[in-house]
Parts: structure tokens; sequence; C-alpha cells
């Protein structure tokens, strides 16, 4: 695997930046806290996604972004891949959303889930990482962070032994021995189940015996009473068919009674409508005669206009009274004027003397005008009663006109009433003679159906104690039956049960051979399958400790000094000789203490890339600060660590100056205003 090139979008100090990795030793340089980890952080990001515990959403997106991506581009077995993630700032927290893998240039869109497990695939890591909170084959071989190298170092030694167990994948050793004793406990208590279903094989083997011989004699029962059955059935069958025919003759009888009473009831019926239609038609005989008497001759009323006229006549007394209210007001009023000029002495508007002469004009002129205003009067008032007169008179023709329609209606009624006497009394000596004819015809039809009934009046006694034979007959038949039923309930229940303990006797069977394998398989596991693992673990892990433990010598006489040796012993910590003493790692100067650490690193790498053949990343190694506090001549001894490794592509985060004198290539980075950029 060789990383290609990262894109970052507000990852962390990063708002839009773009690294390319070219092949051979990449440095990443740049002052303390410039962004030179976050690159590292970012492609494992972008890789695996967030990490529970160790790498959250909240850490990687920048402070004030509402969201942001990792983008990466690498190469793997010829294939050109990029992997982009994506993280999203929620009310909550911030959370991965969908990002998508892009291969040789066909995109597919997939959740961060989707995303990890074809990553992890595509790397040859185990599939049961896919729900690992840590990628521990990443962390071990590609990229550890040299502060968590330190650590697992300072860690206790089960500690640190359970993590390598982890490392290695040896822990599934331990997990196949502890699921090995699940196994044989739930073995035991299966072996106890089974003890415990054959408990009872001889009692259910002589229930068996008992239920077969119950079952024989239930056979015979049957076969004595079935003849009897048989024989109560066809007298059963025999009364029944009699009784049939005595029951149709029964309800002849009755429908003809029924038919009888019917009518008996309607010739009654039809007497007293007889009776009552006679008797309405003379009452509606007496009555027309009567209403004949005295009925009016038809009179023409002559009709005149007279609302028309009191409409007009009204409308002009009503502008006689408007022209007298009209006249009174004017005379008011000369009259006001008459008043007030008479005891006026000076004008109110000019102030001038008001002369007698002045005066007795206006006041000649205003009674000049009163003269003319009762002249007016008296003609208006001669008309106005002449016209109250004409109104009175054409209300009386009218009231006189409403009186004869009033009489003239009443005369139409008298007629019309005469009339529907008439069709009334014709309409009642049709039905009188209409039921004169029904009546014979219902005697007529009454007589017939008594000749009829005569011949079956016993018909109901022989009916009687036909049912009573059939009744006891059928009592007979059910009480065979029952006893009949229940013989045979009782011998196929015997057959049930016989089936049953047979079908249960032969489980039983199969469970005594489950018994004795399960007892075989128990001795196999206990005896020989985890005294096996144990050996297999032990072995496993002395041929790693030996490779590890050589490498580790290796590489750190390498970078520190002669004078110094190491070993691990077989907790795998690291045990540091001096001068024939041994020295804690503690105790060690900071150059010494990374070297032991960096030499620990190297080892894990190689030692787990040759454990799992399948991973491909074994040609890509990043460095985090590996030389933190090293000499200048273990910054020269670092050279040759590095040309020994012969691995295609290794990425080393540093602000050592030296170091870039033997890497291939230098990326530079500086940080302006919170803001982190590639030079």
């Amino acid at each position: 695997m060789q990383l290609t090139a990262l894109t970052l979008k507000n990852i962390r100090s990063y708002t839009n930046a773009k690294i390319e990795f070219p092949t051979g030793i990449v440095m990443l340089s740049g002052d303390i806290g410039s962004g030179k980890s976050t690159i590292l952080l970012a492609i494992e990001f972008a890789l695996f996604g967030v990490l529970r515990g160790e790498l959250s959403g909240n850490a990687l997106l920048r402070n004030g972004c509402q969201e942001g991506s990792a983008e990466l581009m690498f190469k793997l077995n010829d294939n050109i891949y990029t992997i982009k993630r994506n993280l999203v700032r929620t009310k909550k927290s911030v959370e991965q959303d969908t990002g998508y893998l892009l291969v040789n240039g066909i995109k597919k869109e997939a959740t961060a889930t989707e995303l990890k497990s074809n990553i992890l695939e595509l790397l040859g890591y185990p599939a049961e990482l896919l729900t690992k909170g840590k990628n521990l084959v990443y962390r071990y071989t590609v990229y550890t962070p040299q502060e968590e190298m330190k650590k697992i170092l300072q860690e206790e030694k089960e500690q640190r032994v359970a993590i390598l167990r982890k490392v290695f994948g040896i822990d599934k050793y331990e997990r196949i021995t502890t699921n090995a004793g699940t196994y044989t406990k739930s073995l035991r208590e299966r072996q106890r189940a089974y003890d415990a279903v054959l408990a009872d094989v001889e009692d259910k083997k002589k229930q068996l015996e008992e239920t077969k011989k119950e079952q024989e004699e239930a056979s015979q029962q049957i076969k004595t009473i079935t003849p009897q059955l048989t024989d109560a059935r066809n007298t059963l069958l025999q009364t029944k068919q009699e009784l049939a025919k005595i029951e149709q003759q029964k309800q002849q009888a009755e429908l003809i009674t029924r038919d009888l009473h019917v009518a008996k009831s309607q010739l009654l019926t039809r007497q007293q409508q007889q009776k009552t239609t006679q008797t309405e038609f003379l009452t509606a005989t007496q009555q027309l005669i009567e209403a004949q008497k005295d009925l009016p001759k038809k009179t023409e009323i002559t009709k005149n206009d007279y609302t028309t006229q009191l409409l007009e006549k009204e409308k002009q007394y009503k502008l006689i009274c408007m022209k007298i209210a009209e006249l009174n007001a004017n005379k008011r009023q000369s009259t006001d004027t008459s008043h007030k000029i008479s005891i006026l002495s000076e004008c109110p508007t000019c102030l001038q003397q008001v002369t007698q002469d002045h005066k007795h004009k206006i006041l000649s002129t205003e009674k000049e005008k009163l003269t003319e205003i009762d002249e007016q009067l008296q003609q208006h008032s001669t008309i106005s009663q002449q016209t109250e007169l004409e109104i009175l008179k054409i209300k009386q023709d009218i009231e006189k006109t409403r009186q004869q329609e009033k009489e003239q209606a009443v005369a139409q009624m008298k007629i019309i009433r005469a009339e529907d006497l008439a069709r009334r009394k014709t309409a009642l000596e049709q039905q009188n003679n209409t039921l004169l004819q029904e009546i014979q015809i219902t005697t007529t039809k009454a007589l017939q159906l008594e000749q009829q009934l005569k011949p079956m009046q016993d018909i109901t006694a022989l009916y009687d104690l036909t049912r009573k034979k059939a009744e006891q007959t059928s009592s007979q038949e059910r009480q065979l039956s029952i006893e009949h039923s229940a013989l045979m309930q009782k011998e196929q229940n015997h057959t049930k049960t016989i089936q049953l303990l047979e079908q249960e006797l032969e489980r039983k069977q199969k469970t005594r051979k489950q018994l004795e394998k399960t007892q075989q398989l128990n001795q196999w596991l206990t005896d020989y399958f985890v005294p096996l693992m144990d050996v297999v673990e032990r072995h496993v892990m002395a041929k790693i400790h030996h490779e590890f433990d050589a490498l580790f010598q290796q590489w750190f006489s390498m970078l520190v000094e002669d004078i110094m040796t190491a070993r691990l012993d077989e907790t795998f910590t690291p045990v540091i000789q001096q001068n024939g003493y041994d020295v804690d790692v503690e105790y060690l100067s900071g150059g010494e203490r990374t070297a032991c650490a960096l030499a620990y690193r190297l080892a894990l790498n190689k030692t787990i890339n040759s454990l799992i053949n399948n991973i491909k990343t074994k040609d890509l190694l990043i460095l985090d600060e590996p030389t933190d506090g090293f000499s200048t001549e273990q910054l020269d001894k670092m050279r040759d660590v590095l040309e020994q490794l012969q691995l295609n592509q290794i990425i080393i985060v540093s602000h050592e100056q030296k170091i870039e004198s033997f890497a291939d290539n230098v990326v530079r980075i500086q940080k302006e205003g919170h803001v982190s950029r590639i030079a």
C-alpha cells in the first residue's frame, strides 16, 4: 500500500488543504503545534472512521464549522483508491455522514460502517476489527503515536502481555480454551439432562404393556356391542319413517283445520261488514234526501274594481291633507312675521331705525297672504270632506260584495256535499252487493273443509302413540351409541398412548446414544483438546517471543551505544543491561528511552507483519516524532535504521532539521492565525 494524497476540509486547524505523498522517505516538517500530527490522525480517520474512546468527531471537526471531510487517495495492487469520509455537526455532537469509495474511477456511496468493512477487506485485516473501537493491527504495524508506544513499555506486565496477545492474535487460544470450558460445562449440564430423561425408561415400558392389555379388552367389548347398536338403529329408522308418514297426515289435518278457522273468521267478518254497509247505505240515502231539499240557486255577483277606486281616493285624500298642513304652516309663519314686525323698533342686521311706514307696508303684505291662505284652506277642507264621504261609500260597496261572495261559497259547498252523498250512496250499494257474494262463497268453502276434516279426527292420538315409541327406541339407540363411542374413544386413546409411549421410548433410545456421544466428547475436550491448546499457545508464544526479542535487540543495538544491551523477558518487558547491571527503562535518559520505544515499535511491526501474511500495509510505515531527545550520533544512526527497513514509503513527523538530510521529500507545514497550510 502507498499513500498518494490527502485532502482536508475543516479538520482541526486545516480549513482547506491537500498533501501529496510520494514514494520513499517523506518528512512532515514544522514547528510544534503547526498541525503535523493532525495529518496522521486524518489518515487514520479516512481509513477507519472515528475511534471510540480514541478519536472522536468533536476532536476532528474544526471549531465553529458545521461540516468537514477527509479524502485519502492510495495505491494498492496496481489499483488507485480514493476514500472520503464526512463529518456533520448536530445539536448534540459531531456525527459521521455518508461517504464514498472510488475504485479506478468507479464511485460507490456507503455508510461509515460499510466503508470500514471495505477498507478492512482491501487491507487484509481481520474482519472482527469491524466492531472494535481501536484497530490494533494498524496501530502497531503502520502508525503508533510515540507516547502510546512509551505507554505500553510502562504498563504493568500483565496488562502489557494482554495487549500483545491481542495484537498477535494469540488471545484466540485463551478464548478457545475459555469457550471449550464453557462448552464442557454445557456438556455436563446436557448429561444431567439426558440422565433425567432416561430415569423413567422402565416405568414407560411397564406402562406400555398395561396400555396394550387395556386396548385389547376395549376391542372385545366393541365387537359385542356393535350388533346390538345396529339392530337398535334399524328399528329406530323404521319407527321414524312410520312417524314421518303420520306426521305428514297430521300436518295436512292441521292445514285443513287452519283453513277452516280462516274461512269461518272471514265469513264472520264479511257478515259484520255487510251489516255495517247496509246501515251506512240507509243513512247516506236519508242524508241525500235532506240535502236536496235546501239546495240554493246559483247567483251571479257583479264585481266592480272597488279596490282600485279606494286606493286612488285614499291617495287623493292624503295629498289634500298634505296641502292643508302646508297652508297651516304658511299661515303660522305669516302670523309670526306680522307679530315680530309690529314689535320691532330697530333692524337687527343694519341697526337702523324701522319706520312705521315700513312696518305698515310689511303688515299689509302679510295680511293679504293670510287672506289668500284662508280662502285656499276653505276650498281644500270642502274637497277633503267630499273625498272622505266617497271613501266611506266605496268601503261599504266592498263589504257588500264580500258578503255576497261568502253566501255564494256556502251555497257551492252545499251543492258539493249533495254530490258527495250521491256518490257515497252508489259506492255503498255496490260494496253491499260484493259482500253478499263473498259471504255465499265463504260459506260454501267452510262446508267443504268440514267434510274433508271428518276422516282425520283420530290422527293426533295415533301420532302421539307413534312418537312415544320413537322416543323409547331413540333413547335405547342413544344409550348404546354412547357406550359404543366411549369404547371407541377408549380404544383410540389407548392407541394414541401406545404410539406416544413407543415414540417416547424411541426418543429415549436416541437420547441414550446422545448421552454416550456427549460423554465421549466431554472426555476428549477435557483430556486432549484443552491441553493441546495450552501447548500450541506456549509454542506460538515462544516463537513470537524469540523473533520479537531478536528484532528488538537488533534495532536497540543500532540506536544505542555498545555499552548497553537489551533483551525481552518472558512478559515482553525490555531488560536493559549496562556494565553488567540491569537498568529500569524509567531511569534511562530521554534519548535512550525514545530509542528503546522505537526499537520496540520496529520489532513489533516486523513481528506482526511476518505473523499475519495477508496484510497489505507491510510497505508503509508512519513514525510520529521517533527521535525525541536523540543525540546527533543517534540521529545519524536513524539513517541506517531507515535504510535497513527497505520500505516503499515511510512518513516521518519530526521537527529535527538533520532528518531532512536523508529524507527523499520534505513537506513543510506552517500555521498562521489558527489555520495550518502546506508551505
